[in-house]
């Protein structure tokens, strides 16, 4: 019964799981990969998942940038940007195979 708990487990956890590369509206361009609650950027900065915003999007965060991830539309997730010196960008993120 634990075996099957476990796998059940990874299982669900493998299905969150996910890699897609950004632009936004402010030029910038980024892949993310989420993985267990963690969005890694460009391979060298995290985020953590903060939990569902009213609409629906993920919140990840970190010390200085907020990443909000809308509902996925076939290929395509929109993406909200800010940071806490100011910026508010917003732009789309493509799945990679």
């Amino acid at each position: 019964m634990k075996l099957m708990l476990f796998l059940s487990i990874l299982i669900i956890s493998n299905l969150f799981a996910y890699t897609a590369s950004c632009s936004t509206d402010d030029g910038k361009d980024f892949d993310i990969k989420v993985k267990n609650k963690v969005m890694t950027i460009d391979n060298k900065y995290t985020a953590f998942y903060q939990g569902k915003t009213m609409l629906g999007w993920y919140e990840y965060s970190n010390k200085g940038y907020t990443y909000l991830i809308g509902k996925f539309k076939g290929n395509e997730i929109p993406i909200e940007v800010t940071n806490k010196w100011g910026l508010d960008t917003e732009g789309t993120c493509y799945f990679n195979n």
